[in-house]
């Protein structure tokens, strides 16, 4: 007898290069004429909505602050740092999340939740950004008829990976109600969300084979190896000749290969900031700012304080 499957896709699209990969997925699954449920802690357009079967809209995106007065067991954080030096001076940067992993557990959670009354055998949960493309995906594993596992790419390889997953009506059944906020806190190191779903993996006895990697098409701070160039440069690669970082007080031009001047612009105020190769160069302006727009090249970049973040700057040598 067929079974019968779904497609469940967890989703948080911010912005039109996030939804246009969504509906370019969207559209690449329909080749396989399995319903599909999206859940979104965001509205969606109507051109995404009508080419799903099944929808949740969930306004209430559980994430965890860093610091909460009135719920200090709530308070959990995403902590990296990284040390960069030149021959005369060592610095530690340091960027602090609140924890938004927990959303994607309870996407999972929520999804499942929904599904356990529903006709289906199989369950294919992936993200929203899931990279289908040739050499990253063996379309083969959407075939499988029993609950599977491999990791991320740019993962650890004995960890089970949020991006693409398959569950069975047992498991699924399992995972709607074994999913806890309070179980879920007592994770202390690791990627959080990936650690407390790899524990019930293992707990189920789910198959998990670490040689099936996926990857995912937006790389968020969780992807790719952490270091000055991922995480700690607010220029995202745009520029090869020097990185940007800053916290509350200071610019921070780092990683310089040039000799050159550069133009920063705070609170309408033009400074122009010398580069000196192989040297650090900090620029701290009077007052207080939240953006500054950065000219090089004759190319313009603005940048803002990241949202739900904290950044910091320490000289440590």
């Amino acid at each position: 007898m067929e079974t019968k499957k779904i497609f469940c896709i967890q989703s948080y699209c911010d912005n039109e290069e996030k939804l246009k990969v969504l509906h370019d997925n969207i559209l690449y699954l329909k080749q396989y004429n399995y319903p599909i449920l999206l859940h979104s802690y965001l509205s969606l357009p109507q051109k995404i909505t009508s080419l799903v079967d099944y929808l949740i809209i969930d306004k209430d995106n559980p994430i965890l602050k860093s610091s909460n007065p009135e719920f200090p067991h709530l308070a959990k954080c995403l902590y990296y740092w990284c040390d960069v030096s030149n021959e005369s001076q060592s610095l530690r940067l340091e960027k602090t999340w609140d924890d938004v992993s927990w959303t994607a557990i309870n996407q999972i959670k929520e999804m499942c939740k929904f599904l356990v009354d529903k006709n289906f055998d199989h369950h294919i949960f992936l993200n929203y950004d899931m990279d289908f493309s040739d050499g990253k995906f063996n379309s083969w594993i959407i075939e499988q008829n029993n609950s599977f596992c491999g990791t991320t790419l740019s993962g650890e390889p004995n960890r089970s990976s949020l991006l693409f997953f398959i569950l069975d009506k047992n498991d699924l059944i399992f995972f709607s109600t074994n999913l806890s906020l309070e179980e879920y806190l007592e994770v202390k190191d690791g990627r959080m969300a990936e650690d407390y779903f790899h524990e019930k993996v293992i707990l189920r006895k789910i198959p998990f084979n670490p040689t099936i990697r996926f990857s995912d098409r937006i790389q968020s701070f969780f992807g790719g190896s952490l270091g000055p160039k991922e995480t700690f440069n607010y220029l995202d690669g745009k520029i090869i000749d020097f990185r940007v970082f800053f916290d509350k007080n200071t610019i921070l031009f780092h990683e310089v290969i040039v000799n050159a001047k550069v133009e920063v612009i705070v609170n309408n105020v033009s400074n122009i900031i010398e580069l000196i190769d192989n040297e650090f160069s900090f620029f701290e302006p009077d007052d207080d700012f939240d953006s500054f727009v950065v000219k090089y090249n004759n190319n313009e970049y603005e940048i803002e304080y990241p949202q739900n973040s904290n950044t910091k700057i320490n000289k440590i040598g």
